[in-house]
């Protein structure tokens, strides 16, 4: 747990520039503020290292009330989830929060204000946006499972572009830690980059599938 502690430091310490100076002010003032800390640093990587065996086994519950076709989408589905969860909770550990800190850090700095981080809060924060963030990478790979199976069509989701623009900006307001000008339009523009790209494969797999189908009718 502690070298795990260590590792989740490293935002704050990106923002502060030094170990040292993150260590001086990262404190705690609850007696059992400690075990807050421990639960989620041991939930984090807990349900990190877990993330393959539950898709595993979740895929495995649902399979046998899916039809062929659904069937062939769980495993490469799966694999595709476990990479876009490391990639999210990766692009919010080493890019989002340390922005966001370093921001509110040198904020603080110019108005001479002391800032001190409660360790829960600080490991709360880490753990959570982190883990919010690999799940909202999902929704790019749900996208393109709509797709393939002929739900939603591709069509559809240009045409809702920028309804979509709008409800990614307003969930990143509400999601990135500081709200800050650095790290709300990056996520803003990652998160919709994200929506972009499974229109692309969208209409790549759409393609596969009418081509399939024309071949059949011949």
């Amino acid at each position: 747990i502690g070298d795990i502690a260590a590792f989740l430091k490293m935002p704050i310490v990106t923002a502060y520039g030094s170990a040292e100076m993150a260590d001086e002010n990262l404190i705690t003032y609850r007696p059992m503020g400690v075990i807050s800390v421990f639960i989620q640093i041991a939930f984090l990587s807990g349900l990190t290292l877990s993330m393959p065996f539950v898709l595993y086994f979740l895929a495995a519950f649902v399979a046998p009330g899916l039809t062929d076709k659904e069937r062939t989408v769980v495993r490469p589905a799966c694999f595709a989830a476990f990479l876009l969860f490391l990639t999210g909770v990766s692009f919010a550990f080493f890019v989002i929060l340390p922005l966001t800190l370093s921001f509110s850090v040198r904020l603080n700095m110019f108005f001479d204000f002391d800032l001190f981080w409660a360790a829960s809060n600080y490991y709360s924060m880490v753990v959570w946006f982190s883990l919010a963030t690999g799940a909202f990478f999902q929704f790019p790979l749900i996208i393109v499972i709509l797709v393939y199976l002929g739900v939603m069509p591709v069509q559809k989701l240009q045409d809702i572009r920028r309804s979509v623009l709008v409800g990614v900006m307003v969930f990143a307001a509400f999601m990135t830690p500081g709200g800050d000008f650095v790290s709300l339009p990056l996520i803003t523009e990652f998160m919709y980059g994200l929506y972009e790209l499974a229109i692309l494969v969208g209409i790549r797999v759409e393609k596969k599938r009418e081509d399939k189908l024309e071949y059949w009718d011949y």
